[in-house]
């Protein structure tokens, strides 16, 4: 019976910790290492057990795996009532702020970085994109609007450009030395209308609706939770307002996380439509260049509904 085997599969306070992590994040088996503090031999046998028993589901992004909690039929109804019991006991409870603690300090790192790199971002950015033009794509994409906001701005080379078509473009980076970089840029262009701001794709500090456009250009790639961000911009875009993702295909490139800090390699088209789907989009058309490296890089436009 489909029940006796869940129950065996639960009959663990360490799978029942694992599936407490997997029900509110995906992580991969390094990840669920550092949380628990257990070792990879012991994770991976309970995850397999786990995965045998169809609690959890994985997919394989490169070389690495990824697991998350199975929400799907019975076995989303029973992870869902195990939780309910589970948020009353403590050392479930003391997973959780590890949880937290790591994801922090995974973003702490992320922002090193970036303002590490600042200075010379037009050089790596060139490394992956090679002679593709990518910025005037974009703007030709996102057309005229009043507000534009560039979700993921960089050292500012974008925001100039579009100033061209928008009255005002919002720049927002997590790095302050990636602003401290467009802050600098933008001043010696002469151009007036920006205005940069501090903040997390996931958390932005634009007003609901704030927006006529807004673009997310080469980012989702460095993001913990890429469907977040997508979420975001769907809460500062206008109704009818027009959304521009750029980002890498899906592609097996280890050296882009070792040398660029990437967490994912790429997404395939679906994923990024299925993100637009959810989050109150309409997806309208894409276009795929070819880039640096053997990479494909993918234009996404979108509407607000």
């Amino acid at each position: 019976m489909e029940a006796v085997i869940y129950f065996k599969a639960l009959a663990d306070e360490t799978r029942l910790r694992i599936l407490n992590l997997l029900y509110k994040k995906e992580l991969n088996v390094n990840e669920i290492v550092s949380i628990l503090d257990m070792g990879q031999s012991r994770i991976s046998r309970h995850l397999k057990i786990l995965s045998d028993s169809s609690l959890i589901i994985s997919r394989k992004d490169g070389l690495w795996v990824f697991y998350k909690a199975n929400d799907s039929s019975f076995s989303g109804d029973l992870i869902r009532l195990i939780d309910l019991k589970l948020k009353s006991e403590e050392i479930f409870l003391l997973d959780i702020l590890r949880l937290e603690n790591y994801i922090k300090e995974s973003g702490e790192k992320g922002k090193d970085y970036f303002n590490k790199v600042a200075s010379d971002w037009k050089k790596i950015r060139g490394e992956i994109l090679g002679e593709l033009n990518l910025n005037s794509e974009i703007v030709k994409s996102a057309g005229k609007c009043r507000c534009t906001a560039d979700l993921g701005c960089g050292n500012g080379e974008l925001v100039e450009l579009l100033l061209a078509k928008s009255e005002k473009v919002i720049g927002v980076d997590r790095s302050s030395g990636m602003l401290d970089e467009a802050g600098k840029y933008l001043k010696l262009s002469g151009r007036t209308g920006f205005d940069l701001r501090l903040g997390e794709l996931a958390h932005l500090p634009v007003r609901d609706s704030e927006t006529d456009c807004a673009v997310i250009n080469m980012v989702l790639h460095y993001l913990d939770d890429p469907s977040a961000a997508v979420a975001e911009a769907g809460r500062v875009i206008k109704s009818g307002g027009r959304l521009v993702i750029t980002e890498l295909d899906s592609h097996a490139d280890e050296s882009l996380r070792n040398n660029y800090g990437h967490r994912w390699l790429g997404f395939p088209s679906e994923t990024v439509k299925s993100w637009l789907d959810r989050n109150g989009f309409l997806f309208k058309k894409s276009k795929s260049f070819r880039a640096a490296k053997g990479l494909d890089v993918v234009l996404y436009v979108a509407e607000k509904v």
